[in-house]
């Protein structure tokens, strides 16, 4: 009978510590937020979303109030020259009744009102004649780029769709209603979908040209994420630079995806990602981690009370290299000045080694729930090992005052494709899926050269892509 419960003893040990794990787990993930974890702002609750209100209370209550701070450019409505002025004038007195024709103008006032025309379409009808020369030989006109066929929309409505689409991300039909409801212009949804094929197809000479500068650029950022495609999933990829946006779909995610970018396989710069391991097989190019990244994985280890001393004291490192990579590069300096970098890093190393300290010797278990590890004893020895093994990519802004402490550029990049999930849903197929995203690559860029985006899609159907230009040699 003892050896009997002994062995149940230990069946049920084995039980517990595994539904302890198994508890340890499900709390962590109730206890994700945008805050610390890469899930996004939009799927956080109430309780997420009020921290976020108190935080802006807290910056607030040290002297940032709401709304346009001291410095910031203002904006506001200004007098213009009129297109039309008209005269409002008195009828009669107001005490006698007399009339005012013949009185003297004493003053004047002036209020004006900003308002649009009311859009209608323009119909143009384009003859071509064909004349006779007193030779025999008949020759005929041209028409214009603009009339492809017996009737057809032009480049004004063709632009106007495309942005609606592809920058506001109005659903097809949505965009259809608009056009017709506002500009009377009724057009159909199957013609919407064959627009955004056919600015894609124009697009070539500009997605040639991003990429030859991608190539040659001193810092890029990358990043993915996954998007409805029919019954499906693919991935958008991207690689972007403060002026320079590319948008790549692909069936895969990693290592095959991003070679077939054509960028990253012959790259030799510094590129700043996640940490997502793919990245680490490509290329001979330096690697950059985001900042923002580990300050969220530290605030979810902060999370349990045995780890905040040593994930506040990596925090203040990671914080003071990003001051000190900004005071060097405003300073013109290509890298940190040892005397500031050395204590920092030092430091940084200190709180490492006291993450191990709280854990058991050695490496975790693979199976979770053996060997005397806690849950967060697991999750702690896999953050420090990350902070020990890859220090050099955490703190690149120390070596390379060039390279961002973020890598938001991407990240920004590949919102709006969560936004057309949100809005529009699936893809219908994978053609509409590449058009989308060489548009949005197009619009994306424009948009960081400060170029009218309506402008830009004008020339598209007409003169051609605009083509960013190429920044001066240094």
């Amino acid at each position: 009978m003892i050896g009997e419960l002994r062995s149940l003893n230990a069946e049920l040990q084995a039980t517990v510590a595994m539904l302890t794990e198994r508890v340890a787990v499900l709390e962590k993930a109730a206890g994700q937020d945008s805050s610390n974890s890469s899930k996004p702002p939009s799927s956080d609750g109430v309780g997420p979303r009020k921290k976020r209100a108190e935080r802006r209370a807290e910056a607030r209550a040290v002297g940032r109030k709401p709304g346009k701070q001291p410095g910031a450019p203002g904006a506001s409505l200004r007098r213009r020259d009129p297109d039309e002025t008209m005269v409002h004038v008195p009828v009669c007195c107001d005490g006698c009744g007399s009339g005012l024709d013949a009185a003297v103008v004493v003053d004047t006032e002036v209020r004006q009102v900003i308002d649009l025309i009311p859009a209608r379409v323009r119909v143009v009808e384009h003859v071509v004649e064909r004349r006779r020369c007193s030779c025999g030989r008949e020759t005929a006109g041209v028409f214009p780029p603009a009339a492809r066929g017996a009737v057809c929309w032009g480049p004004e409505v063709r632009a106007l769709a495309l942005y609606l689409m592809d920058r506001q991300h109005l659903p097809v039909g949505r965009c259809a209603e608009l056009l017709a409801d506002v500009l009377g212009a009724p057009v159909s949804t199957g013609w919407l979908c064959g627009l955004q094929l056919e600015a894609a197809g124009r697009l070539g000479p500009f997605l040639d040209e991003v990429r030859a500068q991608l190539v040659v650029a001193a810092v890029l950022c990358a990043d993915e994420t996954g998007t409805a495609l029919t019954t499906g999933k693919a991935w958008v990829h991207t690689i972007a630079t403060g002026l320079l946006t590319l948008l790549a779909a692909h069936p895969k995610r990693g290592v095959e995806a991003l070679t077939d970018m054509g960028i990253l396989g012959i790259y030799d710069g510094v590129v700043v990602h996640d940490g997502w391991r793919p990245y680490e097989k490509l290329g001979s190019f330096d690697h950059a981690q985001c900042g923002a990244h580990f300050l969220r994985h530290l605030d979810a280890a902060a999370q349990v009370h045995a780890n905040k001393e040593w994930t506040a004291t990596v925090r203040r490192c990671l914080l003071a290299a990003r001051t000190a990579a900004q005071i060097a590069a405003d300073a013109g300096e290509s890298t940190v000045p040892e005397e500031i970098a050395d204590p920092i890093r030092a430091e940084y190393d200190q709180a490492v080694t006291a993450a191990f300290a709280l854990c058991p010797p050695g490496p975790p278990p693979r199976r979770r729930g053996t060997g005397g590890w806690l849950a967060w004893q697991r999750d702690t020895y896999n953050l420090a090992r990350r902070l020990r093994n890859e220090q050099d990519q955490i703190l690149r802004v120390l070596t390379n005052t060039a390279v961002p402490f973020t890598n938001n550029t991407a990240e920004r990049a590949l919102r709006m494709v969560k936004i057309h999930d949100k809005i529009s849903g699936t893809f219908r197929s994978d053609d509409h899926l590449d058009a989308f995203v060489a548009v949005r690559s197009y619009l994306q860029t424009a948009a960081k050269h400060e170029k009218n985006l309506l402008t830009a899609l004008r020339e598209l159907f007409t003169t051609g892509p605009w083509i960013p230009p190429r920044p001066a040699p240094a």
